[in-house]
């Protein structure tokens, strides 16, 4: 067997075992206490919503959940940009993660494989972060009353960020006519006006970061793709490449993922890496940053489509007939790439501000099975 069929065995065990948890225990989801929302979006938790939903979890299931902190958002390290921008969270936040695990099952945690699921990165899509936390209530709702949701948790560690970028949320909430895609960096950028403020965290990451040709990014503040002054300029994305680096194998990593892009990756290599935004109803993976295949390509594909037997999603990758624009710098090629794991994303559904009815008939009952 060939090092890129080997190197996905572990990501495919761990998209099966998924997959079959979830729909097994597609029933058995606890009720939900009434918890903050989005205005216009009752099917939606706000930020504040969501964090008391964590705190809640973690105390429902102190042997399954923990909320651990990863980092802090730009506002939280610099308390004086709140002036910019009338929007922008006094103080900031600090960015947290839900951690699953049965930590008392018999699978030492250095044995357990390692699941990291991001939401957020961009805020005025509302959906993703609902979609992943549902997720998380209905594993937890699961373990104990289905055998392969007890055993995914027994043998799993699976960290979920809600919301990598609480300060934008926080003004995509407030002020739904900006439709705020980036962070809330306005130090250096007072040329750009209020509404134009920050970095997209998802051209921030440290591959082809900067590379402006084609749209992938842009090197002007004022625009919404705005990479930044260098990668991982921002505290959220910094953050984030913390969380994995703590999760994936210092081993499996490379120092120069730009330089080894037609080499696969390690076939002793662990761990599975989802982003999720919306909209436009995609499954994504490596390559974004071209519209070329990975050297993994058959074994990433082969998971891509077992995800979209879900939800009937195209395939979006270098490749395929549904690739849509390159991209620098963003989340899923620099996990792959650079931290040298199984690396997926979505788009999900129609719109940024979801409407409820679609959300609830459509979106959720599709989604949550096919997520990893």
């Amino acid at each position: 067997m060939n090092a890129p069929a080997v190197i996905m065995l572990s990501a495919s065990f761990l998209l099966l075992s998924l997959t079959a948890a979830l729909a097994a225990s597609a029933a058995s989801a606890a009720p939900r206490r009434s918890y903050a929302t989005v205005p216009g979006h009752p099917c939606i938790r706000s930020l504040e919503g969501t964090a008391d939903a964590m705190s809640d979890l973690a105390e429902a299931h102190p042997s399954l959940a923990s909320v651990i902190t990863i980092g802090d958002s730009y506002l939280r390290e610099n308390p004086g940009g709140a002036e910019a921008n009338g929007a922008f969270p006094a103080g900031g936040y600090a960015l947290k993660a839900l951690v699953l695990t049965n930590g008392d099952a018999a699978t030492a945690s250095a044995d357990k494989a390692r699941v990291l699921i991001v939401a957020g990165h961009h805020p005025r899509e509302l959906g993703p972060p609902e979609l992943v936390l549902r997720f998380a209530e209905r594993l937890l709702a699961g373990h104990g009353a289905d055998a392969e949701t007890t055993a995914l948790l027994d043998r799993t560690e699976i960290s979920l960020v809600f919301h990598a970028n609480p300060d934008g949320r926080h003004v995509a909430e407030a002020r739904r006519d900006l439709m705020w895609r980036k962070n809330a960096n306005g130090g250096e950028h007072s040329s750009c006006g209020s509404s134009r403020l920050g970095v997209d965290l998802n051209r921030n990451y440290d591959f082809f970061w900067g590379d402006t040709s084609g749209g992938r990014a842009s090197d002007d503040p004022c625009k919404s793709n705005y990479a930044g002054r260098r990668a991982f300029s921002e505290p959220e994305s910094r953050a984030v490449r913390g969380l994995a680096r703590r999760l994936f194998p210092r081993a499996q990593r490379r120092d120069d993922p730009e330089g080894s892009v037609d080499v696969p990756v390690g076939e002793d290599n662990t761990g599975v890496f989802v982003d999720v935004h919306s909209s436009g109803g995609y499954v994504f993976y490596p390559w974004g940053y071209e519209d070329s295949k990975s050297p993994d390509n058959d074994s990433l594909e082969s998971l891509a489509r077992k995800m979209a037997s879900f939800n009937g999603y195209k395939l979006w990758a270098g490749g395929q007939p549904d690739f849509q624009y390159p991209v620098s710098g963003d989340a899923s090629d620099y996990m792959y790439a650079a931290m040298g794991v199984a690396s997926f994303g979505y788009e999900i559904g129609k719109a940024f501000y979801e409407d409820c009815d679609l959300f609830e008939r459509k979106i959720a009952p599709d989604n949550i099975p096919s997520l990893m």
